[in-house]
C-alpha cells in the first residue's frame, strides 16, 4: 500500500479530451471523464460485441462522478475511484447474470488521479495510459489481454474485479495520456511522440486525426493531462 505523501499545493494541471466513434458500431462504445477540480480523469471502453457496450462505460464514469468529492488525503481518493469501479462491476456483473441471454456487460477503464507530487494510475483491460517526459514515451498500464487481444480482465465479467494500480512521482511539465485501443490501431508510439512533443495546439484533436488516417476504424477515445508546477 501507498504511504501517504504529505500535502502539497495543488499542482496545475491542464487536459483535453477527443472521441469518435467507429464505423462498425452503432454507438460510441467508449466514454470518458476529465475533472480538473478532483485531479481525476477515465477513459472507459465497453466491450465490442456484447451487450450495451455504451451502457457499460458511461456506468463506469457516471459511478465515479457521483462519489463524494474527496479530501485531500491522496490514499483516500484512490480507495474512493476504486470503491467506485467495484460498485460498476458488482452492478454489471448482476445485469448479466439476471439476464444472461444477453451476454456479458462489460467494460475496460483506466483512471488517472493526480495529487501533490504523486500520481496513481488504476486500471483494467486494456486501455492504456501513457507518459510523455522530456522526449521520452512511458507506458504505464500494462494489457490485460492474451495474445490474440481477448481480454483477460474487465469491469464486469465476473463477480470480483481486480483492479491494478501503479503509482508515479510527478515531474514539472509531465504529459499523461489516457486512451482506448483504438487510438493505436491507427497509428505507433513513435507517432505519439511525434505529436506530443510537437506542443502544438489541439494536440488530442491532432492525435485522433492522425489514427483515423491511419485506418483505425474502431472507436477511439483519448484524454490529455499536462501536469505543471505547484501554485
Amino acid at each position: 500500500m501507498l504511504n501517504t505523501p504529505p500535502p502539497h499545493p495543488r499542482r496545475v494541471i491542464e487536459a483535453e479530451a477527443a472521441t469518435r466513434r467507429g464505423y462498425s458500431h452503432v454507438y460510441n462504445e467508449d466514454a470518458s471523464l476529465v475533472d480538473i477540480e478532483r485531479g481525476l480523469f477515465v477513459v472507459a471502453d465497453g466491450m465490442g460485441g456484447h451487450r450495451d457496450g455504451h451502457v457499460a462505460s458511461n456506468a463506469i464514469i457516471a459511478d465515479l462522478q457521483q462519489a463524494p468529492i474527496p479530501p485531500q488525503d491522496f490514499e483516500t481518493r484512490i480507495d474512493q475511484a476504486m470503491q467506485a469501479i467495484d460498485k460498476t462491476n458488482a452492478d454489471l456483473h448482476a445485469q448479466s447474470l439476471a439476464y444472461p441471454e444477453g451476454g456479458i456487460s462489460g467494460s475496460t477503464v483506466v483512471a488517472l488521479i493526480v495529487g501533490g507530487d504523486y500520481a496513481c494510475c488504476l486500471w483494467v483491460g486494456d486501455s492504456r495510459l501513457y507518459l510523455l517526459r522530456g522526449q521520452r514515451l512511458y507506458l504505464i498500464s500494462e494489457d490485460h489481454a492474451a495474445e490474440n487481444g481477448a481480454l483477460t480482465r474487465a469491469v464486469g465479467s465476473s463477480a470480483k474485479v481486480d483492479i491494478e494500480r501503479r503509482l508515479i512521482e510527478i515531474a514539472d511539465g509531465d504529459l499523461f495520456l489516457l486512451c482506448s485501443d483504438g487510438l493505436l490501431k491507427g497509428m505507433n508510439e513513435d507517432d505519439l511522440i511525434a505529436i506530443l512533443s510537437a506542443n502544438q495546439d489541439h494536440a488530442a484533436d491532432r492525435l485522433l486525426a492522425k489514427s483515423v488516417a491511419g485506418g483505425s476504424v474502431d472507436d477511439i477515445t483519448l484524454v490529455l493531462v499536462w501536469v505543471d508546477r505547484h501554485d
